[in-house]
């Protein structure tokens, strides 16, 4: 061990600063560095109070509004907001323009596409919404006319479903009379599916008068005939439409006197004749 002599003096370790280990990115860091950025943070919100006069609500405003103009100088803001796939609606593309909320010279990086297309959706008029910024200057909205498939009477009145299931506004079912008429709380929502198995058994479709919602999960079709056909629930219904098709095809089965076409039993199919058979014949035969 070596000597140290009486004048000689020890050097002191110098301490090492605090340090931890960030639980999510594995790196250390040092308390200091912290406590140093905490300080200066702290002495930034003070100056802009006092800058503000006091008032900490303006704060969020004024650095808005200087982000805005940082945005106009650096060539980063809204000059074109254009809407694509209405060009046959002038009319409707100008109303989802302005259901964007967007006007030029707005910061582009404050026209989030996902606020965006919810307000264009909120229209409740188009379908397929998409929304793109494309820098450094133009948002783009792509978005499709909500078609109409079906009338869906509310208990007051028609009203026109589109493809999404939702009511359009102010369309008039008196201009679709060829649409699958539907009754029946849920029918909207579940009118797609419907609509997209009658697709699918066309020798079925021009026989159906209305089709009534059951209980949210199946359909009764009244045909044009007068008779009421039970349909299975609804992952079953493409597989019953298709049976009952090739019925119809065969035995003109849709037009035939009857009462009740009963298909919710796989396989089976039940039929209750429009007036009850007459059989004091038979019996009085069979006393004879």
């Amino acid at each position: 061990m070596p000597k140290v002599s009486r004048n000689q003096t020890v050097p002191k370790r110098r301490r090492e600063p605090i340090t931890f280990v960030d639980e999510v990115t594995g790196e250390e860091v040092r308390v200091s560095s912290v406590l140093f950025g905490l300080v200066m943070l702290i002495a930034i919100i003070v100056a802009l109070a006092a800058w503000m006069g006091g008032s900490m609500s303006k704060i969020e405003n004024r650095f808005a509004g200087f982000m805005d103009d940082t945005a106009r100088m650096a060539g980063v803001s809204v000059n074109e907001v254009s809407v694509i796939g209405l060009e046959q609606d002038p009319a409707l593309q100008n109303e989802i323009r302005a259901a964007a909320m967007i006007e030029p010279g707005e910061n582009m990086f404050r026209a989030d596409p996902y606020v965006i297309r919810r307000r264009v959706e909120g229209t409740r008029k188009v379908l397929n919404v998409r929304v793109h910024r494309l820098w450094p200057d133009q948002v783009v909205i792509l978005a499709d006319a909500a078609e109409p498939v079906a009338l869906w009477h509310d208990g007051e009145r028609w009203t026109v479903v589109d493809g999404l299931g939702r009511v359009i506004p102010d369309e008039r079912a008196e201009d679709h009379p060829k649409l699958v008429r539907l009754a029946g709380r849920g029918a909207p929502e579940a009118a797609p599916e419907l609509v997209k198995a009658l697709a699918s058994a066309p020798d079925v479709t021009p026989g159906v008068a209305i089709a009534t919602r059951i209980n949210d999960r199946r359909w009764d079709m009244r045909l044009i005939s007068g008779a009421t056909v039970r349909m299975p629930e609804d992952h079953k219904l493409p597989g019953a439409l298709d049976q009952l098709s090739k019925l119809q095809v065969r035995t003109a089965l849709m037009y035939r006197p009857l009462k009740t076409i009963d298909l919710r039993n796989a396989g089976r199919v039940y039929l209750a004749p429009l007036t009850a058979p007459d059989f004091s014949a038979r019996e009085e035969a069979a006393r004879s």
